[in-house]
């Protein structure tokens, strides 16, 4: 009897409790009441809301949580959660924001970091990139600026004073406008922490997670670049180093993600890449940006690139672009002959590049165009042979100098007079049209003047030097180049 009472007395304990609970807040009804965090509609744990409808741990749900700001980078925005999150700029958070991370964050732009940003058409700057035809509202006459696709006779006002390629960074010229005249000072921002660089003087390459234990950082205030290793300078590469010494592994500048260059090791057993050369900031013409013994090239119609430079001089065989040295390219030398010849670069078809970047001899001019595909560039070209006809020094052994008058404004009068190597097919002697000379020699049709069509010896007309029973004549329209008149033997 006593038992039963005990039974009834704990059921009507029971009965008041629940009708109490009844009035208020209901975990599991599918209503967040009162103190409930959440309410999914049952009382099941581990589906991100407890059995006391609180709310269980989401992290990595994409949602920024109570209670998740300092314990889930994931959802929040926590610098050094390899995200440049809203809010985050390249000052506040050099970890996850800076150059070469695939976005152009805050505080970047096309000059600092072209690697993540775009030029930016209607900035009022004719970028590098962009052209008269590509953006008119930034590169157009009366600009300032000397743009591609402008010349002293189409644009007097931009590029009389203010000429890009003249070799003087005039006022108004920009690297972004002109990298010819205003080559950078500064490697900051070619993803190479140089010997130079540190984490205070540039952020865009010298930042904590690069791999380089960059000057400023230290193993305490960035451990993943700058372990500690009490085996550091065995000569051995143990973990967690990534080189020891002289030992670098199978590692270098190219596994590495750079284009040429010798890796080395830090005394914290991280990597160097000081001596590792990447192809974003290097100058064909002039030539930097590259290291010693390497060369600046056209890699595609659109990108330059550091390679090893050759021993190859103008005009001298080659078969690949490394065969020459820095400012020359190996370009096919005719296209009856498999090799090809080292000539050089130039930036524009004018005056400037002829006397300045052309500089083998007054008779070299900056003439032939570069194309890949359907693409042709703008702003480089090549030289022709800076070679001597007379003696026809210069020329590939199958090929001889020639004389030839450029016309480069179309009035059929020739501007100026140039060298070029060209073909040899036939012997001294009669040349009927269609033909070629030996080399020394040229033909021309000389019968108004009384003289047959034939192979004339070259020769200096202030030398006379014709050789026994020959006179050397001016031609009808006098062939000066650098000062020396070219005639021919009659």
């Amino acid at each position: 009897m006593k038992i039963f009472k005990y039974i009834l007395l704990l059921s009507s304990v029971f009965f008041l409790f629940s009708g109490c609970a009844g009035q208020s807040a209901k975990c599991g009804n599918g209503v967040t009441e009162d103190q409930e965090e959440c309410d999914d509609g049952n009382i099941t744990g581990g589906d991100g809301c407890s059995s006391r409808c609180l709310l269980e741990n989401s992290c990595g749900n994409g949602l920024c949580e109570t209670a998740e700001e300092h314990t889930c980078p994931q959802d929040c925005a926590v610098c050094g959660n390899g995200k440049c999150d809203d809010g985050e700029t390249v000052a506040s958070c050099t970890l996850d924001c800076y150059c070469t991370n695939g976005s152009c964050d805050i505080g970047e732009d096309y000059h600092i970091c072209p690697q993540d940003c775009d030029a930016e058409c209607g900035n009022e700057i004719c970028e590098v990139d962009e052209s008269l035809q590509t953006c008119l509202k930034d590169c157009y006459c009366t600009n300032g600026t000397c743009d591609n696709g402008e010349t002293e006779q189409t644009c007097p006002q931009d590029c009389t004073d203010i000429l890009c390629g003249n070799g003087i960074c005039d006022n108004g010229e920009t690297n972004a406008s002109c990298p010819q005249d205003c080559p950078v000072t500064t490697n900051c921002g070619n993803g190479v922490c140089d010997s130079t660089e540190s984490v205070a003087s540039c952020f865009q390459d010298c930042y904590c997670g690069n791999g380089t234990c960059d000057t400023g950082e230290s193993s305490s205030s960035c451990s993943q670049d700058c372990p500690v290793s009490s085996s550091c300078g065995n000569g051995v590469i143990e973990s967690p180093e990534q080189c020891d010494g002289t030992n670098t592994g199978s590692s270098s500048c190219i596994s590495l993600g750079f284009d040429s260059g010798n890796l080395s090791c830090t005394a914290s057993c991280t990597y160097d890449t000081s001596g590792c050369s990447s192809s974003t900031m290097c100058s064909v013409v002039p030539q930097s940006g590259c290291t010693t013994g390497m060369k600046c090239t056209v890699d595609t119609a659109t990108t330059n690139m550091c390679i090893t430079a050759g021993s190859g001089a103008e005009m001298t065989v080659c078969e690949h672009d490394y065969d020459c040295q820095a400012g020359l390219t190996c370009a096919p030398a005719h296209v009856t002959l498999s090799e090809g010849v080292c000539r050089r670069y130039c930036t524009s078809k004018t005056v400037y590049s002829d006397n300045n970047e052309c500089i083998g001899s007054a008779g070299s001019a900056c003439y032939y165009e570069i194309g890949e595909g359907d693409t042709i560039l703008t702003d480089l070209f090549l030289c022709t042979a800076p070679c001597e006809p007379v003696t026809n020094l210069g020329c590939h052994p199958d090929m001889r100098c020639s004389v030839m008058g450029l016309d480069r404004n179309a009035d059929n009068v020739a501007d100026k007079y140039i060298t070029e190597c060209v073909m040899t097919s036939l012997p001294s002697g009669n040349c009927p049209s269609g033909y070629v000379c030996d080399e020394g020699f040229e033909c021309f049709d000389f019968t108004y003047y009384g003289y047959p069509e034939m192979c004339y010896r070259w020769c200096h007309v202030s030398l006379n030097d014709c050789g026994a029973g020959y006179d050397c004549y001016s031609l009808p329209d006098p062939a000066i180049i650098g000062g020396v008149e070219y005639g021919v033997c009659i």
